[in-house]
């Protein structure tokens, strides 16, 4: 008995049950997305994606691979006086790779956004409440990190093994005493510490021999830059109304490092 016709037969029929099971799935994500997009757009976000289709065509492989037909988002930014709060399981199911909140004055810690892995990017402004971020020790995607007018954050020890991180901005986080928790991610490109009027050392910089941009402007509480004398890397520093900080002290700070344009008041 010839077998290879029912074999032909059983190996058809399930591939076409396969592609159909594909096709039912990506049905049912495609309704699942468009839905919150359009939930996420009606409460004023901006949200920015890629169509699976543009993937498929360039690569006809990726249609059988779950990331092409479930992660789509790439961007989500909650504008100005958006509260947010209620609509966390949002963020969660948009699960975007870059993610803005502009306005977060009741949020205490990061424990809401917990399990995006996908974060690349973060930025955070009016966290005027937040103290904890001790989440941030699981992304360890993250390359780009910003904080802004988090005044009652006092630390940056959740940042210590973020070493994908290029990119740090922190201003007028008046809470923040020392760069500590900065001290081994050396794949630092960018650093600015605008406004931190808290900080009384930069000791933590010491190690980041790969920056390249360091903004320190309006560091009122710094008296003494000495950590940066070896980052001959660096091709600017900003020290704005760093009252703290003498002539002298500038001075020695352009004679250690004769090739970085360093810009003072």
């Amino acid at each position: 008995m010839n077998t290879q016709p029912r074999r032909k037969w059983h190996l058809q029929r399930w591939l076409l049950l396969l592609a159909a099971s594909l096709l039912a799935y990506a049905g049912w994500t495609q309704y699942a997305f468009r839905s919150a997009i359009k939930e996420a757009r009606a409460l004023g976000w901006e949200v920015r994606y890629s169509e699976p289709s543009e993937r498929i065509l360039k690569n006809w492989k990726t249609a059988f691979e779950k990331e092409t037909w479930l992660y789509e988002v790439s961007y989500v930014t909650i504008p100005l006086d958006t509260p947010f709060e209620q609509d966390i399981d949002l963020i969660h199911r948009l699960n975007p790779t870059s993610l803005e909140i502009n306005d977060a004055p009741t949020l205490p810690d990061l424990s809401e956004i917990k399990g995006l892995s996908r974060l690349f990017s973060l930025r955070i402004a009016n966290g005027i409440n937040l103290t904890n971020v001790d989440e941030l020790k699981k992304f360890t995607r993250l390359e780009i990190l910003t904080l802004r007018r988090c005044t009652e954050l006092t630390n940056l020890d959740a940042l210590k093994e973020l070493t994908a991180l290029k990119l740090v901005v922190l201003t007028d986080c008046k809470g923040l005493t020392n760069v500590d928790g900065l001290e081994n991610l050396t794949a630092l490109q960018l650093v600015e510490m605008s406004d931190c009027t808290g900080l009384t050392n930069v000791d933590g910089l010491k190690k980041l021999t790969k920056t390249k941009w360091l903004n320190l402007s309006g560091c009122k509480g710094l008296t003494n830059v000495d950590a940066l004398k070896n980052l001959t890397a660096l091709k600017r520093i900003t020290l704005y109304r760093c009252t703290g900080l003498t002539k002298e002290s500038i001075a020695e700070l352009k004679a250690a490092l004769p090739n970085t344009t360093i810009r003072t008041d």
